[in-house]
């Protein structure tokens, strides 16, 4: 009933009931003659409507500030009411937070920065590497390696200078004292404003533009930026100088409503100043200038400039708070960038998107990326004298509490020898089948000399856990055998005859595939390596070109990468990853996937009319050459996709299978039938679900596709499961 009445009335967001129950002059064609007569004859309809009314602009929930806490000089009760809130259960004001402001108690906003926990974690990292034991509050920063670490542009996890358009600014700029990255964070918004006065700074910091002030009476308070005004502080100031405002004038006429972006507070509220006079804020100015001696043309200048300024006014104290977060990750990433990065990428443990894009970063630095290794691994990713090695908690799969138990296994009782000796060890509740194989996806093992392939077999043909679940049950038991009997120490002195290493490894890209499954990326070696030449070849720029650049950088001026030209159809080549398809709200179909080369990644979104024409191109690990349209944003670069085309090199044989049916063991099967028959062929695997295809797998195995034996002997092992194309 209650749905059926809502369709009776106006679906105006303003609308009110009573407009629908009565005819009102201002809103007639809100009123609702079937309402009207629902609610006259329809008893549950009238109940209903009543209980609507009684409710009708009610507020509906409660917001309550993140970070906000209110600071009273006596119990809170006696200033404003209170309540308990219901989701947080902290005790919470009645009032919102401009009313609590307006009655002059004092509002706090505390922020919990990711930022502080990465810092706190780098310094654990260096503790326990080196034994130094950092304060960063004595960070010298005037060190010249923050500096140069900024002009090269390793920004990556440093506090809010590394996005595209920020890194590629202070590069050009060139930073050399704190008070010019204080400037740089204030400086620094999006926006055409704020493009010239980014360049107009940088080229007077750096001496290719003379510095000049509006009047050189204002010069010390401007010389700090080369004559720019970049902070509501100097605002205050001048006005304090030049006009006459009191402290607290300038405070709460000038540098409040600039903060709050009230500009009719300084132009048409009329205010009673402490001098008498009833003037509007622009007024106070003015007069109060030239009873100074200031003239009117300078200051009119001034003023237009602080109206401008308004639009983007930071406060210096906050930009210097940050910039001081900015200078100690700086200098930490600068002396021990591996400590510093291990500590970063923990931070994002379980974003896979995070963690593959600070990796990228460390790669492109020169920082080795390990993979995950039984013997060595902490929880967390851990610094080495190679680089940093990946944590257990973030491979999928494993998890903290199984890292914690092979940390306290190792630590106990030393290096684990290989698979069998791990089993052995570690309890079969936690580290059950699903936790063994994803550490051998992950190349956790490799360094006990078996393949990856090998150990598979041991769990999957095997039955190397069930033995291990056995024998973990017998010793809870009390029970031992008979050999257990002939130790002299009570130790069983049998051991179980375990097989040497045969070297007998997945083909490459399955394996590689694995990885990315538990990890997320690749570590080891990436499925282009390969082709990359090629794909070099065929794109006109690099996708880290692409993925680094916004339209921060045409804001800035000061791009230092190859000027990747946007709104423009460009054409690029790499792999598909990450293909998720969408339904428009038209209810047509779309798909969105990043391209990912060996340098870098890239969105791209194929719209309906693309999508309707080429769809069948598309599967995740495709190589593809895409020709669309390049999109910089502020949010993420993007490339509206107008073609696809499949790369293939070389004849292609496909195994098409049902998505789920692939396990090791057909992979393994399938791997040795087609090592049979070599050629000059590729081979690839394609998973489909509901014929839409899911996964492209490109063996590196060639074969001769001509070979009619080889093609029976894969139809006949598919067995209805799948099929063989050539």
């Amino acid at each position: 009933m209650a749905q059926k009445l809502s369709k009776m009335i106006s679906s105006a967001p303003d609308t009110r009931l009573d407009w629908a129950l009565h005819k009102n002059d201002k809103h007639p064609d809100h009123y609702s003659p079937d309402f009207v007569e629902a609610y006259k004859t329809d008893q549950e309809a009238r109940k209903i409507i009543d209980a609507a009314l009684a409710i009708e602009g009610l507020t509906r929930g409660e917001g309550v500030h993140a970070c906000a806490v209110l600071i009273t000089p006596t119990p809170v009760t006696d200033h404003v009411p209170t309540k308990v809130d219901t989701k947080g259960g902290v005790e919470i004001t009645q009032y919102e937070g401009h009313s609590v402001a307006d009655m002059g108690l004092l509002k706090m906003d505390f922020l919990g920065l990711r930022t502080l926990t990465v810092i706190s974690k780098a310094r654990a990292n260096v503790k326990a590497k080196y034994g130094i034991d950092i304060d960063v509050d004595e960070i010298p920063f005037d060190d010249p390696a923050i500096y140069k670490l900024m002009a090269r542009g390793h920004t990556a996890g440093v506090f809010q200078i590394e996005s595209g358009g920020m890194t590629a600014t202070i590069k050009g700029m060139r930073p050399r004292e704190y008070k010019h990255v204080v400037a740089l964070i204030a400086l620094y918004r999006p926006g055409p404003l704020n493009a010239g006065m980014v360049a107009d700074y940088n080229k007077r910091m750096n001496g290719k533009a003379r510095v000049s002030y509006y009047d050189e009476r204002l010069a010390d308070i401007l010389s700090e930026t080369y004559g720019t005004i970049v902070y509501q502080e100097q605002v205050m100031q001048i006005s304090m100088k030049m006009s006459g405002f009191s402290a607290g004038e300038s405070d709460s006429r000038i540098r409040k409503p600039m903060a709050k972006k009230k500009e009719k507070l300084l132009t048409d509220t009329v205010y009673t100043w402490e001098d008498g006079a009833e003037e509007t804020t622009y007024e106070h100015w003015m007069n109060g200038a030239e009873r100074n001696g200031y003239s009117h043309e300078i200051a009119q200048k001034i003023w237009d400039d602080v109206l401008e300024f308004a639009a983007y006014a930071f406060n210096k104290s906050h930009s210097a708070g940050y910039a001081i977060l900015v200078m100690q990750t700086a200098y930490l990433k600068a002396h021990y960038p591996k400590e510093y990065m291990a500590a970063v990428l923990t931070s994002y443990m379980g974003k896979t998107d995070k963690i593959v894009h600070y990796v990228r970063a460390c790669i492109d630095e020169g920082i080795k990326i390990l993979q995950p290794d039984i013997n060595e691994s902490g929880k967390d990713f851990t610094a080495t004298d190679e680089g940093i090695r990946f944590g257990f908690a973030g491979i999928k799969g494993v998890g903290e509490s199984v890292g914690d138990a092979i940390l306290a296994e190792r630590e106990e009782n030393g290096p684990f020898a290989n698979l069998h000796d791990f089993v052995a060890r570690i309890d079969t509740g936690k580290a059950n089948k699903r936790v063994v194989q994803a550490l051998i996806k992950s190349g956790a093992f490799d360094s006990t000399g078996y393949t990856r392939q090998q150990l598979m077999l041991f769990v999957e043909r095997d039955g190397l856990l069930e033995s291990a679940a056995r024998q973990h049950k017998d010793r809870e038991m009390g029970q031992f055998s008979m050999f257990d009997a002939l130790g002299d120490d009570g130790s069983a002195v049998f051991e179980q005859e375990i097989p040497a290493p045969d070297g007998i490894e997945w083909d490459r890209n399955v394996k590689l595939d694995f990885e990315k499954e538990v990890l997320g990326m690749y570590i080891t070696d990436h499925p282009l390596s390969p082709y990359q030449k090629h794909l070099n070849e065929i794109s006109e720029f690099r996708l880290s070109d692409l993925a680094g650049s916004s339209s921060d950088d045409e804001m800035s001026g000061m791009a230092t990468g190859p000027r990747v030209p946007s709104n423009r159809d460009i054409t690029i080549a790499g792999m598909v990853v990450n293909l998720q398809y969408k339904v428009t709200k038209k209810g047509d179909r779309m798909a969105v996937f990043n391209l990912e080369s060996m340098d870098g990644s890239v969105e791209c979104v194929m719209f309906s009319k693309a999508f309707k024409s080429m769809s069948d191109r598309l599967a995740e690990e495709a190589i593809l050459k895409v020709r669309g349209r390049f999109d910089p944003s502020d949010r993420g670069s993007q490339v509206i996709v107008s073609s696809i085309e499949r790369l293939a090199f070389g004849k292609q044989m496909d195994i098409e299978l049902e998505y789920g049916s692939l396990d090791p063991m057909m992979l393994n099967e399938i791997s040795q039938t087609i090592g049979k028959y070599p050629g000059a062929d590729n081979v690839s695997i394609t998973l489909v679900d509901g014929g839409m295809v899911r996964r492209r797998i490109d063996l590196d195995t060639m074969v001769d596709t001509g070979n009619i034996l080889l093609l029976s002997t894969l139809s006949s092992m598919l067995n209805g499961k799948g099929r063989v194309r050539v």
